[in-house]
């Protein structure tokens, strides 16, 4: 790995200070996470952080989530504990969704894309109902994941912001940006599928990156899913570099 450990370690805690749980639970280093079934990172043990003692940290664990009536999820970064990922696997549990975490700068990212000029941008220190119902709706989410979202996004304790894109006053585009200790972590970038193809995704992590900058964070992380490819190349192009990956395995 290029980037120094402690670093990556850094990041992975700030992103899960960026997507809070509703209940969450210490586990020796690691954090069990539940939320009302809504995201996967949310529902998940983080793992970032030495082995638990306890010889039955696994059954233990699993007893959490199915006292939630949850799916087991875990969390794996690759600076999780060596041989976690086979200790898993060797359990019966189910890998799913490899994602990398990327890292930017901001004055790289505000000088490979100029002010388009043609939108507007609305930013709120809160998401409220209305840019809730927004997300989901561009997102194509269940209304039952509604109360999820309200908690996730009302939790956040760093400076934040709730950015809307607008084009002759529509909602085109929405993001999000979390600033602590020098880092912003974006997240929930999506871009209404009736206007895709015209810079709106790059204008709106410009705005992001404006927001950043005005914060004191000169360092830009996102996650993104390896099978998002055209995210994966605008991020590239943006000066995103993946330091890191992380996946989750589910109990089937």
């Amino acid at each position: 790995m290029g980037t120094d450990v402690r670093i990556v370690a850094l990041i992975e805690e700030l992103a899960a200070n960026a997507w809070p749980a509703y209940t969450q639970q210490s586990y020796g280093a690691w954090k069990l996470r539940a939320t009302f079934g809504t995201t996967k990172r949310a529902n998940s043990v983080f793992t970032v952080g030495p082995m638990p003692e306890d010889a039955d940290w696994l059954r233990r664990i699993e007893r959490f989530y199915q006292r939630r009536g949850l799916p087991v999820c875990f969390y794996v970064s690759d600076v999780s504990p060596d041989g976690l990922d086979a200790e898993l696997a060797g359990q019966g549990y189910r890998l799913e969704m490899d994602c990398s975490l990327m890292l930017g700068r901001t004055g790289e990212v505000l000088e490979r894309v100029t002010d388009g000029g043609r939108f507007t941008f609305d930013c709120a220190e809160e998401a409220d109902d209305s840019w809730i119902h927004d997300f989901m709706r561009l997102e194509a989410f269940p209304q039952e994941r509604f109360a999820g979202y309200r908690h996730i996004f009302s939790a956040v304790g760093p400076e934040k912001s709730f950015v809307r894109v607008l084009e002759d006053g529509a909602t085109v585009g929405l993001g999000t940006v979390v600033a602590e200790r020098g880092f912003a972590g974006i997240s929930n970038i999506i871009v209404d599928p009736k206007h895709r193809r015209k810079g709106i995704a790059q204008q709106l992590l410009r705005a992001l990156a404006v927001w950043a900058q005005d914060h004191e964070a000169d360092r830009l992380y996102l996650q993104v899913i390896d099978d998002n490819a055209p995210a994966v190349t605008l991020y590239r192009q943006l000066g995103f570099d993946r330091i890191s990956g992380h996946r989750y395995w589910i109990k089937p």
